[in-house]
């Protein structure tokens, strides 16, 4: 074999092997995805990521595996998706307290939504009720007010130091120049198991956490919240805005985003595969009757909407006064 003949083989040979492994690299996905969970394993969070990581296990053809990795506001979970790679093979579950609320509350956050992350959409919008234990004196919203008067303190938990719960309550406490104490949990689950046990006396929680409690009788509803009209679960349940409180009606809702970096194209296969498991038929089958609904959003739009919660809770955050560490 000549010499520009061995060259050509050799070239040829080189071409092929890189086109093999263009291809390859550009088949996603190509391992296992990592759908990341800042909050840990027992609340509505790792509940609906559980069920969406089945549906999207079987349209993309590789395991989706739910970790939870609570603590610090989310701040660990965030920067964990942070440093790895921008592949689309690792996502982040977030709700308004990670996606638009820590902006505000650490002065020293370890992520910024708006550079590290790409918007990938928005899931669920969901009420949320105020909820107190069952032989609670607190029959009524009115009642709690009363209640905030006094000298002594009423405890109210919430899923941790930063979270939607808690900020709303401070706004509440705010609201009625009241007494109100706040008791952090690592999650809704503890939380709810101190409130059933009369250890803590009132919480906000997510309706799809609270509801079946309440209907149980092991929690009762003074109030729901992030809806002009009352759900059909708790017809004999005012809604804040009825009772007055317009300001005070903020619906809670998830999302889920992406490394910055990841490729236009996988962005746009995982936000179609994303937006097809969140309105299957199985997630309404799981989570319909607990006043949650499928709202997803463009990356785009999921975007705009971030910035417009993130100012909205600014505002608030500064209002009420918190600030964290």
């Amino acid at each position: 074999m000549n010499h520009q003949r061995r060259i050509f083989i050799s070239a040829l040979g080189a071409a092929c092997a890189t086109g093999s492994w263009a291809q390859s690299a550009s088949k996603f996905p190509n391992r296992a995805i990592t759908w990341v969970v800042p909050y840990p394993a027992g609340g509505f969070g790792d509940a609906l990521s559980r069920v969406l990581a089945q549906q999207l296990t079987q349209s993309l053809k590789q395991p989706v595996i739910v970790e939870n990795k609570p603590g610090a506001g989310g701040q660990i979970a965030a920067a964990y998706v942070k440093q790895l790679p921008a592949d689309g093979h690792t996502l982040l579950y977030g709700d308004i307290g990670p996606l638009a609320m820590n902006t505000s509350l650490y002065p020293r956050l370890n992520y910024d939504v708006q550079k590290d992350f790409i918007p990938l959409t928005r899931l669920l919008t969901s009420a949320l009720v105020l909820v107190v234990p069952p032989n609670s004196p607190l029959k009524s919203v009115a009642d709690l007010q009363k209640a905030a008067k006094s000298d002594k303190a009423l405890n109210y938990g919430s899923f941790g130091v930063g979270s939607q719960p808690h900020i709303w309550m401070e706004m509440l406490k705010r609201e009625f120049n009241g007494n109100l104490q706040h008791v952090a949990y690592k999650g809704a689950a503890p939380a709810l198991q101190d409130l059933m046990g009369g250890h803590i006396d009132v919480m906000l929680d997510v309706a799809a956490n609270s509801l079946p409690h309440v209907r149980e009788g092991k929690l009762r509803a003074l109030a729901v919240v992030g809806t002009d009209k009352r759900l059909s679960q708790l017809p004999q349940v005012p809604t804040m805005s009825e009772l007055g409180y317009a300001k005070l009606n903020a619906p809670g809702w998830t999302g889920v985003v992406l490394r910055q970096g990841t490729p236009a194209a996988v962005v746009e296969q995982l936000h179609a595969a994303v937006v097809k498991a969140v309105q299957s038929p199985e997630v309404m089958e799981r989570f319909g009757d607990f006043a949650v609904t499928p709202a997803p959003q463009s990356s785009s739009d999921f975007g705009q909407f971030i910035q417009a919660e993130t100012e909205r809770w600014g505002q608030v955050i500064k209002a009420v006064g918190v600030t964290l560490d």
